[in-house]
């Protein structure tokens, strides 16, 4: 099992990587970089969620997946509103086929949001130290 969650952490960076990506180099456009932040965040819920409950199917309902998940770590609770303020960015510009701009201190907010809940799971489902490491940077994006 520790394989499969390494798998969808590995995959999560990989989208949050592409998600920084995206912020620096198409500055006029940030819908594709948000709907990436998001399915970065989706991996490490997914992974969280699997920990927690190996057994069920992952949910791709956030209301269920974070009550799920807060049912066996209510201390998650803390990052619900955190996990929405992520997602709206993203759904609203998918369901619309919007684009948008993101200033740097929003971008920075929603970077350090995942960064934040990522750090948070890898610790909880017991990652080498060393996957950690790599995502300590606070600070994402030049003012």
């Amino acid at each position: 099992m520790k394989a499969e969650l390494a798998t969808l952490f590995s995959e999560g960076d990989f989208l949050f990587k592409e998600a920084k990506t995206m912020f620096f180099f198409h500055k006029e456009e940030h819908s594709g970089a948000a709907c990436h932040c998001c399915k970065a965040l989706k991996k490490y819920l997914d992974a969280y969620e699997d920990f927690l409950f190996s057994t069920m199917k992952p949910s791709e309902n956030y209301h269920i997946l974070l009550h799920t998940i807060i049912q066996k770590d209510p201390d998650f609770k803390k990052f619900s509103e955190k996990v929405y303020e992520v997602k709206c960015f993203a759904e609203e510009s998918k369901n619309n086929a919007e684009s948008f701009f993101m200033y740097a201190d929003e971008i920075d907010e929603v970077l350090k949001i995942i960064l934040e809940i990522r750090n948070y799971i890898a610790k909880k489902i017991d990652l080498h130290k060393e996957f950690l490491e790599e995502y300590t940077q606070t600070s994402f994006m030049a003012s």
